[in-house]
């Protein structure tokens, strides 16, 4: 687990209230950098890492609950990189990555105005053991937020979005390479396979549930059924473990266990699609 230690003090907790607090008995891993989506959690949203001299700091939020880029910009002066995502929920397992140079690039305005990370295709990935939450329990939800680059859309291989810390307990949403053209698809053991691949913007949601799974993009139904029966114990975002790794921007990576009923699956869709705008 990261270190909870501010470097910029908060500035109050603001008169709102945290957009995901409606789930908040569920989300059992909250992974947003832009803002502070749980009343419970009052810590820093990221750790970044300074290009100019790879000094390294946390940050965290204003009273309207974003993420303080003017204090980021004024520390940065230039790029810098994310070491850490700290994970929201009660559990605190943070993602994180030690080695400089597969660190995401830190993007102050990444989509709707907001802050997220920008991943090479190469490298860039975050890593997270569930060792407090333990492993997830089927059924659960999968939502992410992001966007692929326009120039690996059909590039025949795969880039995964997440996936789990393991090759034994999966629970991946990727760009698929095997389809023609590229297609979205999820596996936790089995694979259900959705629509074409294309560099919008997008909010997938995934229910990790057997026979009755499903997922969704833009609240679109993609396919239906038994997409595996696997219950991941960490995750990675970014990459399949280490490799096919995502070529693109992502800004939330939210796990929700046990998982949502349709209504409250279709609210929490509509909760991300208000902050980041996607459709």
């Amino acid at each position: 687990m990261g270190s909870r230690q501010f470097l910029y003090p908060m500035k109050g907790s603001g008169p709102w209230t945290p957009a995901y607090d409606p789930f908040a008995a569920s989300i059992v891993h909250a992974y947003e950098p832009a803002r502070r989506v749980l009343t419970s959690y009052t810590g820093n949203l990221v750790r970044l890492r300074r290009a100019s001299d790879n000094a390294e700091a946390n940050f965290g939020y204003l009273a309207n609950g974003n993420l303080d880029v003017a204090a980021i910009a004024a520390w940065a002066g230039g790029a810098s990189y994310v070491v850490t995502v700290y994970d929201q929920a009660p559990a605190g397992d943070d993602v994180t990555m030690a080695i400089a140079g597969w660190q995401p690039l830190f993007v102050a305005s990444i989509q709707n105005g907001r802050a997220g990370m920008r991943h090479d295709g190469t490298d860039d990935h975050l890593r997270g053991a569930f060792t407090t939450g333990g492993a997830l329990s089927q059924p659960f939800n999968v939502f992410a937020v992001g966007k692929l680059d326009a120039s690996v859309v059909n590039d025949n291989s795969d880039r995964v979005l997440i996936d789990s810390d393991d090759s034994t307990n999966r629970m991946s949403l990727q760009k698929w390479g095997g389809a023609t053209p590229d297609s979205w698809v999820i596996y936790a053991g089995g694979s259900r396979v959705g629509g074409a691949a294309d560099s919008n913007w997008h909010i997938w949601s995934v229910l990790f549930n057997g026979l009755t799974g499903g997922f969704w993009i833009d609240a679109a139904s993609q396919n239906s059924g038994n997409a595996g029966a696997h219950n991941a114990d960490g995750i990675t975002i970014g990459a399949s473990i280490t490799t096919s790794k995502w070529y693109g921007d992502i800004a939330a990576a939210i796990i929700v266990d046990p998982s949502l009923s349709d209504a409250q699956r279709i609210a929490m869709q509509n909760a991300m699609n208000a902050y980041w705008g996607v459709y």
